[in-house]
């Protein structure tokens, strides 16, 4: 994205910032405090009966994210994605929603002058919408300036207030930035800001500007490519381009966060491992001699505080959390025991001390082995653009994105860091108590060999397939589930708690009823049972397709009505992880039938969307009633 640069001005009061994006061949702009990010489009599913605007909701780390089509909000005859398509993430009191433009343009400095509201004459859709018309280059650019919280209030047409124009919407922001980065003073929203993404590396937080960063991706296993430095991982392949992938942490000169994570655990598990066989020789001797507890609530504590994004991971530590408060237990049982002189009874706790340790020890063990193949789900790749050439960089964890003051800014130490990794500054953060280095993302592709990475291999490196499906029924015994029966309508995919389901068959022959609502379909013979038959595409608005051999029907109760629903195939039954289903979107609801959407479930990490179903609210009470006429 390209981005003015914004020179100190001595009138910040009298000036705000402006994110300007194209629709066409117009202008546009949103007040930068209520971008969030800038992200390319994303894999989304369409939610049935919405707006057309509304172009489905997308997976943005772990949040559900309702994108809307700027141009079909506007009116616009509508655009095949580009490579400079983008989605402008806007966050309006915590609630986020996802614009799609056709090209981001700049960040523009924009003086109250400069503003004015908007014309009388000026009526449509797009009005509704407008804070004011900004005129630049005297005039010759004009800048048309929306208010972010109507343009994303999807089911209802709002009316801007031109009384108040846009120059006290633009000063006064959407709030804080997050990370509360500020310099002690309130009301510091006109200063000058720069954006940026900020992750960890070992203990270090560092960040990149946010127009170098053009999207985030999970970790999957790259591509090995020969005759390489040991910092680059291999390549990928995104969308059809190859994205060379670098490990930061090597790149940086430091151990791999396997390693890190591994070696935490490992003094810990050792000095168990000592005192549990203290303690056993202490059992099998007079066993009154008193055994300290200091070592298991240290492995409590630990196990406490760590976390991973790890199923597998998280599954090992539970179970030696388990295991050790069993320890602690009958620890605290055998100082009772002990002290009453119930000595056979502090004998039964000390077999239980050693036995419940040896599994905890076991279960730390399997941990530490577990953690190589597994971390990788905690990591993220950054994807930059670094003079033309885009890499992937994977980082620990992806922190926030910050809008910190440049008077916050500090130039970079005279130093050139570990792997020639050059910082471009130092953001002094809560009073500099919190230092984020920003790194030089030109830099990076001073090394040759990065460069010639990328270039040879457009010839060798096949498509990269998506990460393999995950069972989302791990855990849980835990957290819980939702057993569900997915089925195809198109290219989306929906689901039905199977408890809804009588049975499934194939399509047989349907009669056709008439005067029957459009998506009945008619009626049709279940082993000598007649039951009505809904066509499940009509119902949600969609193309109708004609039957094939995949075709299917999914028998349900309608209020008490047998009903059959017709999609276009049945993918599996799945069990979901309740803590893996997302409410639907407000947003999505405002305004619109949607009821029957009980919420959506992520899969893979949300790679894959699943809408839920609630059949029995699929109709209304009245279209029920009507199910009952076709029947009698």
């Amino acid at each position: 994205m390209e981005k003015d640069t914004l020179q100190p001005s001595s009138g910040l009061k009298d000036e705000s910032q402006l994110v300007t994006f194209l629709l066409k061949d117009e202008e546009f702009g949103f007040d930068i405090m209520s971008v969030q990010e800038i992200i390319r489009l994303p894999k989304m599913a369409k939610v049935p009966r919405t707006p057309a605007y509304v172009d489905g909701i997308a997976n943005l780390r772990g949040v559900v994210l309702p994108v809307i089509d700027m141009r079909t909000r506007f009116g616009m005859e509508r655009a095949e994605e580009t490579d400079r398509t983008r989605v402008l993430v806007i966050d309006i009191d915590g609630v986020k929603t996802g614009l799609r433009v056709d090209r981001v343009k700049q960040v523009t400095s924009v003086l109250r002058s400069e503003i004015e509201p908007p014309p009388a004459a000026i009526r449509g859709t797009t009005s509704d919408y407008l804070e004011g018309v900004v005129k630049l280059d005297k005039g010759q650019r004009i800048v048309m300036a929306l208010n972010a919280a109507h343009v994303c209030t999807i089911g209802v047409t709002r009316k801007a207030s031109a009384a108040n124009g846009v120059a006290a919407g633009l000063e006064t922001g959407s709030g804080e930035p997050s990370g509360k980065a500020s310099s002690g003073k309130s009301g510091n929203a006109d200063a000058e800001v720069q954006k940026v993404v900020t992750f960890r590396i070992a203990k270090e937080e560092f960040a990149f500007h946010m127009e170098h960063v053009r999207e985030i991706l999970r970790v999957e296993t790259p591509n090995q490519v020969p005759d390489v430095p040991d910092y680059v991982l291999g390549v990928l392949t995104v969308r059809g381009q190859i994205l060379p992938v670098i490990d930061l942490r090597r790149l940086l000169q430091q151990r791999s966060l396997a390693e890190e994570f591994a070696d935490t655990c490992r003094p810990l598990r050792e000095e168990y491992e000592r005192t549990l066989d203290q303690a056993a020789g202490v059992f099998a001797g007079d066993g009154q001699q008193k055994v300290e507890l200091k070592t298991s609530e240290r492995l409590r504590k630990w196990l406490a505080e760590t976390n991973s994004s790890s199923q597998l991971l998280m599954e090992t530590l539970a179970q030696a959390r388990g295991l050790n408060e069993m320890v602690i237990k009958q620890l605290q049982l055998r100082i009772k025991h002990d002290a009453n002189g119930d000595h056979d009874a502090a004998r039964a706790c000390s077999k239980e001390v050693v036995s419940g340790g040896r599994k905890t020890v076991a279960a730390l063990r399997q941990f530490e082995e577990q953690i190589a193949q597994n971390i990788h789900e905690d990591q993220r790749i950054i994807v930059v653009d670094a003079e033309g050439f885009v890499l992937g960089l994977v980082v620990d964890h992806v922190h926030e994105v910050l809008n910190v003051p440049k008077n916050l800014m500090e130039p970079p130490p005279r130093i050139t860091s570990s792997g020639g990794m050059e910082l471009s500054g130092v953001a002094k953060l809560d009073d500099g108590s919190r230092l984020i280095m920003l790194l030089d993302v030109a830099n990076l592709m001073k090394d040759q060999k990065l460069r010639d990475v990328q270039t040879s291999s457009h010839h060798s490196v096949e498509e990269q397939k998506a990460g393999e499906i995950h069972t989302a029924s791990v855990a849980a015994q835990e957290l819980g589930e939702v057993q569900l029966v997915t089925f195809m309508l198109g290219a989306e995919e929906y689901g039905v708690p199977i408890s809804q389901i009588q049975e499934i068959d194939r399509l047989a022959k349907i009669t056709k009823v008439p005067k029957a609502a459009q998506f009945i379909e008619g009626v049709t013979n279940l082993r000598g049972e007649v039951i009505p038959v809904l066509d499940t595409r009509k119902r949600f608005d969609l193309e109708v397709k004609p039957p094939d051999d995949r075709t299917r029907i999914i028998i349900v109760d309608l209020g008490g009505i047998k009903t059959g629903l017709v999609v276009d195939s049945v993918r599996e039954v799945l069990n979901l992880a309740k803590k893996d289903i997302a409410p639907p979107p407000e947003a999505i609801g405002s305004g619109i039938d949607q009821s029957f959407i009980s919420g959506i479930g992520k899969v893979d990490a949300g790679k894959r969307m699943i809408v839920l179903l609630d059949v029995e609210k699929i109709l209304s009470r009245q279209e029920q009633s009507h199910l009952s006429e076709i029947t009698d």
